[in-house]
């Protein structure tokens, strides 16, 4: 088959050791791989893909194609047994769909988890040309896109001030607030307060490059503040509109555990006129708290005083456990990447569906975040949620352009 599309040079190789030997020697594009009951080097790949690169042998991490043969398999329920006969009862066998014997769910989770670690995936039926051929041009497109993030070296050798200087002078800071809507009546229900950046040599710096050098400055309450002066400034213009929606702040642990938080959070708020239940924090892992007890008593103590806290990317941060364990949460937040993948893998509905089961135990509000394809709405509404963001319902904007938005909203 890639010989047919004049796909060259190629090379095999029978086990992982001489692929890895390969590997090391120079770059390679694409790895296709066999999935089947007798072979689990295609899994087991990507392990040594990912050491490689972490270790430097491997510059670039080539897409990889996992192939084989699709079947349905019954799969018996234990206790599931004819009382009468000791055979399986009628109606009681599931049926899983798989690939070399391997469940075509726990594929999907695999490539997903890849995919966040920066190997490009794909899952390809035995002998499907066409669908090798569209996933070839697509890591065509991956390896010769130009990136126009800077590079996380180049990032890090940014001076220190620079970062300093933008957040005491404001040079260069943009505060954008990006609406929640309730996902049936598409009503606006909240926002959300976000910070962007844009250098002077390399443009804009991603939220993912930018925050991590805020927290090793210890810059991470500056931040907050800033972000907070400007959630009061559109809540008190929503007030003048006659219009009361929560925003929604990030903060990490470090800095709601700062000593005397909430106090202080508070008199700000009732210097201006504001209930503190206006004012959402959203609790981030950017910098996770050691001391788990004193995050617990600064969470109450600011729940105390009226604040609503949210805890961001519900489903997927390190701690996500042992805080829903410890300490109540008003609201959680669905991870994007849960979101995106619902239209792509059959897994991430019944993830969504246990979440969104999950926080109502703890009787917390939920929020699907990062929304991009308007197809996914009314799939998440089925599966119990109702209040979402993304760039399929609205983008960050700027204040006036939100101002103006909210009006429109009336």
């Amino acid at each position: 088959m890639l010989k047919a599309d004049s796909i060259k040079p190629l090379a095999s190789f029978a086990t992982l050791g001489e692929l890895e030997a390969y590997l090391s020697k120079g770059t390679v594009d694409v790895i296709l791989c066999q999935i089947c009951p007798a072979c689990d080097a295609g899994l087991l790949l990507l392990s040594v893909l990912n050491r490689m690169h972490k270790s430097g042998q491997l510059e670039q991490l080539p897409s990889l194609f996992w192939m084989g043969e699709t079947s349905m398999i019954a799969l018996a329920r234990p206790g599931d047994v004819s009382c009468a006969s000791g055979l399986p009862a009628i109606g009681k066998t599931a049926w899983i769909k798989c690939m070399g014997g391997v469940p075509m769910t726990a594929l999907e989770s695999l490539a997903r988890l890849a995919r966040a670690a920066g190997i490009h995936v794909e899952i390809l039926h035995q002998g499907d040309a066409m669908a090798l051929n569209d996933a070839l041009r697509a890591a065509l497109l991956i390896h010769t896109k130009i990136d126009a993030v800077p590079a996380q070296a180049t990032f890090d050798a940014l001076a220190e001030d620079e970062l300093i200087n933008a957040l005491t002078t404001g040079e260069g800071l943009r505060f954008v607030f990006q609406p929640q809507f309730d996902l049936l009546s598409r009503r606006v229900v909240g926002a959300e307060a976000l910070v962007r950046w844009k250098h002077q040599r390399f443009g804009d710096i991603p939220p993912s490059l930018m925050i991590p050098l805020v927290n090793r400055l210890g810059l991470d309450l500056l931040l907050f503040s800033l972000v907070e002066m400007w959630a009061i400034k559109v809540m008190l213009a929503l007030k003048h509109e006659n219009c009361q929606i929560p925003i929604a702040v990030n903060a990490s642990a470090k800095t709601l555990c700062t000593p005397q938080f909430a106090e202080r959070l508070a008199a700000r708020m009732r210097g201006v006129g504001l209930s503190t239940r206006l004012l959402k924090l959203e609790l981030t892992e950017d910098v996770p708290e050691p001391d788990e007890l004193l995050l617990s008593a600064a969470l109450t103590a600011i729940r105390a005083k009226g604040f609503q806290i949210s805890l961001d990317d519900f489903g997927v941060g390190a701690a996500t456990m042992n805080l829903l364990v410890n300490i109540s949460f008003d609201e959680m937040k669905i991870d994007g990447s849960f979101v995106r993948a619902l239209g792509e893998y059959s897994s991430s509905g019944k993830v969504i569906s246990g979440l969104v089961n999950w926080a109502r135990l703890m009787t917390a509000n939920v929020v699907a975040e990062g929304i991009e394809d308007e197809s996914t709405i009314p799939m998440l509404h089925r599966l119990g949620c109702r209040v979402g963001q993304g760039y399929a319902l609205a983008r960050p904007m700027e204040f006036d352009d939100f101002m103006m938005f909210m009006k429109k909203q009336k």
